[in-house]
């Protein structure tokens, strides 16, 4: 469905840029031989691959979906999804500074089973809601019906669609729509609460004199650390904000107009790009790897490569 140029352009060319950006981010991290990161390159590459699996949904799953109720509940399941890997990040650096032993010897394969159970537990458990409890059904549906025919020209009844009504409905239409919205706002808060606790001890471990550790990779872990909270930091302002923005607003009967849903359809579909931009740009060492990448690319030919290419062509 087709709104404006901006909803429907933009999240298209930030996926474009997530194509390009994670593979770059999966090649310097398989290729580095620096920094030595042991098993936290695996969450690494499991973040990269996710973040693509994320704009790919974005692309091919339209906010307005003919299709199927369930395959809309799984976009939107890759929002929390996103909390619980940065979660599992979280642990894994609190596990480095408090229990690094137990951390080698058990992280693979154990390690990253739990974490890849994890991700899914919170997937799942968005999916219930956005398909049982906020999944509009025939009422919803009607409710919606005249606002969404007269602003989009498309019939509700043919689509699928999130609502959630607090009034002016069913008692079991009202009861389900809260039930829901309560249900994803406490998996938000309670995953934006753990990055600031596990954060929060995490800094102040690292500025401990009891830490026992090399001054380089004291550095290291305060350079991962840095990236990490930037990337907590964007889906806090690009997921949680605008969606707590669209589902409680109109509790108190504030309208902010069409605007305020499509930036949140713009935002959300910018995190897997800007995701692995903040640790490329906080390790110095991931920051020199992309310069040389791009002064290869750049780098023109020799000129006794580009005369021996000419004298090969004249004598052909």
């Amino acid at each position: 469905m087709y709104t404006n140029w901006p909803h429907y352009y933009i999240p298209k060319f930030n996926g474009l840029c997530s194509f390009i950006v994670n593979p770059v981010f999966i090649l310097i991290i398989l290729n580095d031989r620096k920094l030595k990161l042991g098993n936290y390159r695996c969450l690494l590459l499991f973040f990269a691959i996710f973040n693509m699996a994320c704009s790919t949904c974005d692309v091919l799953v339209p906010l307005y979906s003919p299709s199927n109720q369930f395959i809309l509940a799984l976009r939107c399941s890759f929002i929390p999804t996103t909390y619980a890997i940065l979660h599992a990040h979280f642990v894994y650096r609190y596990m480095v500074l408090f229990n690094n032993k137990f951390l080698t010897k058990y992280f693979l394969p154990y390690g990253m089973v739990v974490t890849v159970v994890y991700c899914l537990a919170h997937m799942a458990y968005y999916i219930v809601c956005c398909y049982y409890l906020i999944g509009a059904d025939r009422e919803r549906k009607m409710y919606m019906r005249d606002s969404i025919l007269e602003v989009y020209g498309v019939d509700s009844l043919d689509s699928n669609m999130i609502v959630t009504l607090y009034k002016e409905g069913s008692y079991d239409a009202v009861q389900k729509s809260l039930i829901g919205i309560i249900a994803i706002t406490v998996l938000s808060m309670d995953s934006v609460i753990l990055y600031f606790i596990l954060g929060l001890m995490i800094m102040k471990r690292l500025d401990s004199s009891a830490l026992i550790m090399s001054k380089h990779t004291k550095s290291l872990q305060t350079q991962l650390m840095k990236a990490l909270v930037v990337q907590s930091v964007i889906p806090i302002v690009v997921s949680f904000a605008p969606c707590v923005f669209s589902w409680y607003l109109p509790v108190f009967g504030v309208d902010l107009g069409r605007g305020v849903y499509h930036t949140s359809s713009i935002a959300v579909s910018a995190f897997p790009f800007f995701d692995p931009l903040a640790i490329l740009f906080f390790v110095p060492t991931f920051r020199r790897r992309l310069r040389e990448g791009f002064h290869f690319l750049l780098k023109p030919l020799p000129s006794d490569q580009t005369d021996s290419r000419q004298v090969d062509c004249r004598q052909e």
